[in-house]
């Protein structure tokens, strides 16, 4: 990771006009012909479950030069059957003759961690996206906050966020099957004072296998009466908007597409097949303990005995001690003229607000700021925990590294190793090999995974954890703290440990053993029960050993179906611990265990 050099003479250039268009905050006020533009932003591309309706959302940008009124907004199959409707009565909208559009092309020209455009990118794909360098990157990101300024100084009159629900029974119809890929049609339809126009936009949804059960059979040691649940650990809503939120949050300087409350969450997440979501609002858009406490009421009101959500916060915390490389945030705190270095750290059920920045704007770096110990001891009081969020991140990294504990002394519980935003179909090798590394160092740490969205539920490889008796969020808060968790797309995927004498240890558990006891070269089996796609998977089993590395014990290919592996090996006579991975054969489907974790005194 590399640090962005930023001159001083653009932060001081805040306040004047930067952007290509000298007119960016000019907007059109009389009727005339214009072009309304859908932009997809709020739409889910895939579910799981299709027997009831889900709230989506587009945007409508006038990119013309003249003012419309608005008409309604269609929703239909490509038939014509209604799937969805919405009236806007004359609504206004302004041109800007294009501002908008090179405001986010310029989006996509930055870092897409600073933009938060890893997909639903509307002119660079992705895989054709190249770094501009350190004084490109700075030149892209302040013309960005300085048009995100503009936009919010003017109202944004040129955009709407135009909500609707669509009847997900209606387009697949009863007789659905996985793989079904269901088209649609979204018509907006305004007046542009002599006669009505419309523009089209298509799109599909995809109906998706639902995750795959354990093994017929299946037990695992350290499980009790209950079942697996599915989850997604980093949520944002609209508290997490620059523009048009509830209410908006000027220091999220880059999110402007449009979101969702958690309420109009829950059913989305619920088509995808999940149980549960934590609701991770940054804390520098919760600045007072009221706001906090609406997060506490919603999770009382949204959560019910099929579906869980935890009060959390994403909270800003303080990069403190020797720092272990470096990220593109620092250049982000200085241009709102603060010298605070700060990572990101999943506070999740808490009963109180997590101080951390303020919501003004470039003011998410401001104090009060927090380091790490102290945030995660807040929360560890309040019977929560705390996971790093992404890590190994080009832009909010976690940086820290020699003032970092973890389990092994009450502190930091687990690090996101699979951030949704940045990859559906497999987890991040960059955020793993980080974890790994500090396993390697003697921190205890789980793995978990978010989805880190700012707009619409996605699917990725959600956070998998068994919870004994009912579905609550305590229960299934000591689910996810207690390390019987998976993170999956797809596949199921466990882990255990057993020796010749029938004793076991199970995904998560740690075992404390007098070293002296273990005998030289002692025999273990290391289970691995798995159900995969019929595509052809590859399971990979790995030994950690505490200040020497991991290195892979196993590796089996052309796996189909449901199954456990058996894989004999040696016990270190040092702390250690035992893991599997497993992907499909053209890396669709992934999966990644918690280790089984042996320490030896």
């Amino acid at each position: 990771m590399q640090r962005l050099w930023i001159p001083l003479v653009c932060a001081a250039g805040f306040g004047v006009g930067l952007l290509t268009r000298a007119d960016a905050g000019a907007t059109s006020l009389e009727l005339g012909p214009s072009q309304v533009e859908i932009l997809p932003f709020g739409l889910l591309e895939e579910v799981r479950v299709t027997d009831f309706s889900v709230p989506m959302q587009v945007q409508l940008y006038n990119s013309g030069n003249a003012s419309v009124e608005l008409l309604e907004l269609l929703v239909q199959t490509p038939e014509g059957v209604a799937l969805g409707h919405k009236a806007f009565h004359n609504q206004a909208l302004a041109g800007d003759g294009g501002f908008l559009n090179e405001l986010y092309l310029d989006m996509e020209r930055t870092d897409p961690d600073f933009s938060h455009r890893h997909t639903k990118r509307l002119f660079i794909p992705l895989e054709d996206y190249v770094a501009l360098g350190p004084e490109g990157e700075a030149e892209a990101m302040r013309r960005v906050l300085q048009g995100v300024s503009d936009l919010k100084k003017s109202g944004a009159p040129q955009m709407l966020d135009a909500q609707f629900e669509m009847d997900l029974a209606a387009l697949f119809g009863p007789q659905s099957q996985t793989g079904d890929v269901a088209p649609f049609e979204i018509v907006v339809r305004w007046f542009d004072g002599t006669a009505m126009q419309s523009n089209t936009l298509a799109r599909t949804i995809t109906k998706l296998a639902p995750f795959r059960a354990a093994p017929p059979g299946h037990w695992s040691y350290g499980r009790a009466v209950g079942a697996w649940v599915t989850g997604d650990l980093h949520v944002h809503n609209c508290r997490d908007e620059a523009i048009n939120g509830c209410d908006s949050c000027a220091a999220e300087s880059v999110n402007i597409t449009g979101s969702f409350t958690n309420a109009q969450l829950k059913p989305q997440f619920q088509a995808l097949g999940f149980d549960f979501f934590s609701s991770t609002t940054h804390s520098y858009c919760i600045n007072t303990t009221s706001e906090f406490n609406a997060v506490l009421a919603e999770s009382v009101a949204l959560t019910d005995p099929s579906f869980v959500m935890l009060a959390s916060t994403e909270v800003s915390g303080l990069e403190t001690g020797p720092q272990s490389g470096s990220d593109s945030s620092n250049a982000l705190c200085l241009l709102g003229f603060s010298t605070n270095e700060v990572h990101h750290m999943g506070a999740h059920h808490i009963t109180t607000r997590k101080p951390g920045g303020k919501d003004g704007f470039l003011d998410f770096c401001d104090n009060p700021m927090s380091g790490q110990r102290y945030n995660v001891n807040n929360i560890n009081s309040e019977g929560g925990f705390a996971v790093i969020n992404h890590p190994a991140s080009s832009m909010w990294g976690f940086n820290s590294l020699a003032d970092l504990s973890g389990q092994e002394r009450n502190n930091a519980w687990g690090v996101e190793v699979w951030n949704g935003s940045e990859g559906a179909t497999n987890f991040q090798s960059f955020h793993r090999n980080w974890w790994v590394a500090r396993m390697v160092g003697g921190k205890l740490l789980y793995p978990y995974s978010g989805s880190d969205t700012h707009d619409s539920a996605q699917n990725f490889g959600a956070t998998h954890t068994f919870v004994s008796g009912a579905l609550t969020p305590n229960s299934l808060n000591d689910a996810l703290k207690s390390g019987l968790n998976y993170l999956s797309n797809g596949p199921f995927l466990d882990v255990s440990i057993s020796d010749n004498g029938g004793r076991g240890l199970g995904m998560g558990q740690v075992l404390t053993v007098n070293a002296s006891v273990v005998p030289p070269n002692y025999p273990i089996t290391i289970s691995v029960p798995y159900n995969v796609d019929n595509n052809g998977s590859t399971i990979k089993v790995f030994r950690g050993v505490v200040g020497v590395g991991e290195v892979l014990v196993s590796s089996i290919g052309s796996l189909t179906g449901a199954g456990t592996l058996q894989v004999p090996d040696i016990l270190p006579q040092s702390t250690c611990w035992y893991r599997a991975e497993v992907h499909n054969s053209i890396f669709t489907e992934s999966a990644l265990t918690t280790p089984v974790f042996v320490h030896m005194q």
